[in-house]
C-alpha cells in the first residue's frame, strides 16, 4: 500500500480547512443533498464528501458507508487532493498503489473510485467529492465532467457560508430530482421547486426586476436570473432547454449556477455574444445527451439606459414604451449546443425612463385556447402592451390572463417571463 505523500501547502492547506469550521460537525443537509444526488445520478453504492485532516479522513457526507472517518494514511481520497482534477481507479486491485490498502481488501470492499478535489476559497485542496463501488467500472470523460460540476457545487457550499440555509433548502430539491422512477411525479413536483429556488429576489433598483415561473407538468428546462456586473451594469437572461423532464431541468440549473458564479474562464460577461460563444463551445449537445438550449442574454447600463443584447434561437425580447408600444429585439443566432463554429453578434438600443422590457420563453406564447389553437404572436403582443401598467401586479395579471386561456387543459411547456423596468 502506497501512503499518500504530503502535498507541499499543507500547512496552509490545513489552515483553510479548519477556517471552514466543519470538521466534527453535525451532518448537514446541504452536503447530504449532494451526496445523495452524486450517488443516483452515477447509480453507485457509496458516495462521499471528505475532509483531509492532519492524521485523518473526515467523511462530511456519506451514503453507503459506515464509518465517518479514517486514518489518513488509509484515504484514497489523499492521493485525489494531489491532483488538480478527476482521480479515477477503474479497477483498485489492478492499481499497486492501493490493491492492499485495508479499505480494499476489507469493508467497505473499495473496487472502484473516482474523487474530485474540493478546494477553499483560496483554492487550497481540503477534501474531495467521490464515489465509489464494490465492483470495477468504467467512467467516461462525459461522467468524469458530471463529476467536476457536482464537486463545484460542494465548492460553492464551502465558500457561500452567508448562504447556507437557502443552499440546504435548495440541493434537498435537487436530491428530489433524481428519486426513483415510481416518483417520477414527485420528482418532477421537487424539481420545479429546486429551479424556482435559483431564481433571484425581485430587484427594486437601480432598476426594477420581477418574474414568474410556472413548470409545466412535465418539467420543462427553463431557467431566468440577473446579476450585478461592474461598472453599475447588470446582466438579465432567460434561458430554455430542449426537451422536459429531470434532464432538461438538471442541465438548466447547471447553466444558471454557472451564469450566477461566471465560472466560464476567460469570458467578459459584460459581452452577451461572448458569453453565448463560450457556452456553445461547452456545451455542445453531442456531448450533453443531444440537448441544445436558446438563450437570451443582455446586459444594461441603469443610468444611461443602454442595453447591448444577443440571443440564440431564443424568442425576442419586448420593449414596451409608456405609450404602449411594443418593439422587438432579437438577433439571429441558433440555439446553443448545435453547431461548434456558430458565432453570435452583438445590438443595442436604449430603455428609455418609463420602458419595460419583457423576456420569456415559448411557453409564455405557444398557449392553446379552448378551440385547440395556439393563441397567435400578435395576441400575445398585444396582452403584454395592454396589461402592463401597474408595476405591482402587472406579471401576475398577464399571467392569469394566459392561465385563463390555457384553461382546464394548463400549460404545455413551462411559463418563464421577466420584466425589467426602468425607473423615473
Amino acid at each position: 500500500m502506497l501512503v499518500a505523500p504530503v502535498p507541499n501547502d499543507e500547512t496552509t492547506r490545513l489552515e483553510a480547512l479548519y477556517a471552514l469550521n466543519l470538521l466534527n460537525t453535525a451532518p448537514e443537509e446541504r452536503f447530504d443533498s449532494v451526496t445523495r444526488l452524486t450517488a443516483e445520478v452515477f447509480n453507485v453504492p457509496m458516495a462521499f464528501v471528505s475532509l483531509i485532516d492532519r492524521d485523518r479522513q473526515l467523511l462530511k457526507s456519506r451514503v453507503g458507508i459506515e464509518v465517518s472517518e479514517t486514518s489518513r494514511d488509509l484515504s484514497l481520497c489523499s492521493h485525489t487532493i494531489l491532483y488538480d482534477d478527476v482521480l479515477l481507479i477503474p479497477d483498485t486491485l489492478l492499481d499497486s498503489r492501493f490493491a492492499d490498502n485495508p479499505l480494499v481488501t476489507g469493508q467497505p470492499f473499495l473496487r472502484f473510485y473516482a474523487g474530485h478535489p474540493l478546494r477553499a476559497a483560496g483554492g487550497e485542496k481540503i477534501g474531495t467529492l467521490c464515489i465509489a463501488d464494490r465492483v470495477p467500472r468504467s467512467f467516461s470523460a462525459e461522467q468524469c465532467s458530471m463529476l467536476r460540476r457536482l464537486g463545484a457545487i460542494v465548492e460553492r457550499e464551502l465558500k457561500m457560508t452567508s448562504l447556507l440555509d437557502a443552499q440546504a433548502t435548495l440541493l434537498t430539491a435537487q436530491n428530489e430530482l433524481l428519486r426513483a422512477q415510481r416518483r417520477l411525479k414527485e420528482e418532477l413536483e421537487a424539481a420545479a421547486l429546486y429551479v424556482e429556488s435559483l431564481l433571484p429576489a425581485p430587484l427594486e433598483a437601480p432598476v426594477r426586476i420581477n418574474w414568474r415561473f410556472l413548470p409545466s407538468d412535465d418539467l420543462g428546462g427553463d431557467c431566468l436570473g440577473y446579476n450585478h456586473l461592474k461598472g453599475g451594469r447588470l446582466a438579465f437572461y432567460i434561458l430554455d432547454v430542449c426537451g422536459h423532464g429531470v434532464g432538461a431541468a438538471m442541465l438548466s440549473v447547471m447553466l444558471l449556477s454557472i451564469l450566477r458564479s461566471q465560472s466560464l474562464e476567460g469570458v467578459d460577461f459584460t459581452d452577451p455574444a461572448a458569453v453565448l460563444v463560450a457556452l456553445n463551445r461547452e456545451f455542445q449537445m453531442s456531448l450533453h445527451g443531444n440537448r441544445f438550449f436558446t438563450m437570451w442574454y443582455g446586459v444594461l447600463d441603469p443610468v444611461s439606459g443602454r442595453l447591448v443584447y444577443s440571443s440564440a434561437g431564443h424568442p425576442p425580447a419586448l420593449v414596451i414604451d409608456p405609450n404602449a408600444t411594443a418593439r422587438r429585439l432579437t438577433t439571429k443566432g441558433i440555439a446553443v449546443g448545435c453547431v461548434a463554429s456558430t458565432t453570435y453578434e452583438n445590438l443595442e438600443c436604449c430603455l428609455e425612463t418609463g420602458d419595460i422590457l419583457y423576456l420569456f420563453s415559448d411557453g409564455a406564447y405557444e398557449v392553446r385556447g379552448s378551440d385547440g389553437h395556439f393563441i397567435s404572436w400578435e395576441a400575445f403582443e398585444n396582452l403584454l402592451t395592454t396589461k402592463h401598467q401597474s408595476p405591482a401586479d402587472s406579471l401576475d395579471v398577464i399571467v392569469s390572463e394566459l392561465g385563463r386561456i390555457a384553461g382546464d387543459s394548463g400549460f404545455a411547456d413551462d411559463v418563464s417571463m421577466m420584466e425589467i423596468r426602468r425607473l423615473e
